[in-house]
């Protein structure tokens, strides 16, 4: 199965969540600015990351792309091809869930994702845009030069001002406006 087909799947099962709405999914979110991208991004009760790796794709980069979804999601899931899983094993940590992807286009639970006990203030702030720093910070009541900061400098500003779980509403709000105002998801979810 290809990665847009995956993530069909991916987005029908997540609309069967109680609290779904179609805007609360994100696509290639940049972490870092751009420096990684989440694949799928669900903006719930908590920051939840989807990484697919398709049949087609290695899992070179994972171990990279895990070490920054460990900093800045609540949650994460691998979903991958069956030929993935022993490896993906060895490389991602116990409290990742997984999802696999059969030949047959399905989707099986392989584990259920845990809480991330390493999410930080930090990680997190790398999940926005400086422009979305800056206004988070405003709204926080902080002005003073932020308009010349860097994007470390906005994410240090915000690890000394905002807690996590204000940190999380604000991300949430402005990771899925930027969805909004960007394009939609890629294919309609069922």
């Amino acid at each position: 199965m290809t990665d847009p087909e995956i993530r069909h799947l991916l987005f029908a099962r997540l609309a069967r969540r109680k609290s779904f709405s179609e805007n609360q999914l994100c696509e290639e979110v940049p972490i870092q600015n751009g420096l990684t991208r989440a694949d799928v991004v669900f903006c719930g009760s908590r920051l939840e990351c989807f990484e697919i790796k398709s049949h087609r794709d290695t899992l070179k980069r994972l171990f990279s792309q895990g070490w920054q979804y460990e900093q800045s999601f609540d949650r994460v899931t691998l979903v991958c091809a069956t030929k993935h899983l022993n490896k993906a094993f060895g490389i991602i940590p116990k409290w990742w869930g997984v999802l696999e992807v059969s030949g047959s286009g399905q989707l099986r639970t392989v584990r259920t994702a845990q809480s991330n006990p390493h999410v930080n203030i930090s990680g997190m702030a790398d999940l926005l845009e400086n422009q979305d720093a800056r206004a988070i910070l405003q709204q926080s009541g902080i002005t003073k030069g932020i308009g010349r900061m860097h994007h470390e400098q906005l994410r240090k500003t915000i690890a000394e001002h905002l807690t996590l779980s204000q940190l999380r509403e604000a991300t949430k709000k402005a990771l899925t406006q930027r969805q909004l105002s960007r394009w939609r998801p890629s294919e309609q979810v069922a």
